[in-house]
Formats: structure tokens, C-alpha cells, sequence
């Protein structure tokens, strides 16, 4: 049977992987909505160094339409030359949202 809702308890614990390189981006750190409760995508930890730190400016957003598939242990998504920017996303989306 396949699951269709997830609790963000649920997402968290699976293995965010690329289809394109085979990377494993990590867990789930974050999630981001409109206002309007659409979902734009979530946030994923960034490369950490020696003796660096997750820091948000290191993580890697990973926008919705990117998600190929949810699995019963990892997130498979697509992203091909780079991540999506937060930021641009962001203010594309809530556009969209405050012509409806």
C-alpha cells in the first residue's frame, strides 16, 4: 500500500537522495509553506567541515516539484546543476498565491 500523508516526524527520518548523482543529501531539517499552507519544499543540511557546523547558509533547499518519489525509507529527488534558491522560490510562489 502506498502512503500518501506524512507527518513531518515521518519525512524527517528518511534519506534524502539525488537520482541524478546518487548522493545522499542527509535527513530533513526543515520544511517551508506559504501563507496559504502550500508546501515550497524543505531543507536539507549542507556539507559540514571538520570543524564547521550545519549553519542554514550551508543547507541545501530542495523546491516540492523536485520530489520524484517518498519511500518507505528515503526521498528520492531530482536536482540536476545545482539546488533551488530559497529566496527566489520563495517570492515566485507567494505571487502566485496572492493572485488567486
Amino acid at each position: 500500500m502506498d502512503k500518501r500523508e506524512y507527518s513531518f516526524s515521518e519525512l524527517r527520518e528518511k534519506q534524502v537522495i539525488n537520482v541524478i548523482d546518487g548522493r545522499c543529501l542527509g535527513h530533513i531539517c526543515d520544511m517551508f509553506f506559504t501563507k496559504c499552507g502550500k508546501i515550497l519544499g524543505f531543507m536539507v543540511p549542507g556539507r559540514k567541515g571538520i570543524l564547521r557546523v550545519f549553519s542554514r547558509h550551508d543547507a541545501i533547499f530542495i523546491p516540492w516539484r523536485n520530489i520524484c518519489k517518498v519511500g518507505s525509507d528515503v526521498i528520492l529527488v531530482e536536482l540536476c546543476g545545482g539546488v533551488g534558491l530559497l529566496s527566489t522560490e520563495y517570492a515566485e510562489d507567494e505571487h502566485a498565491d496572492q493572485k488567486e
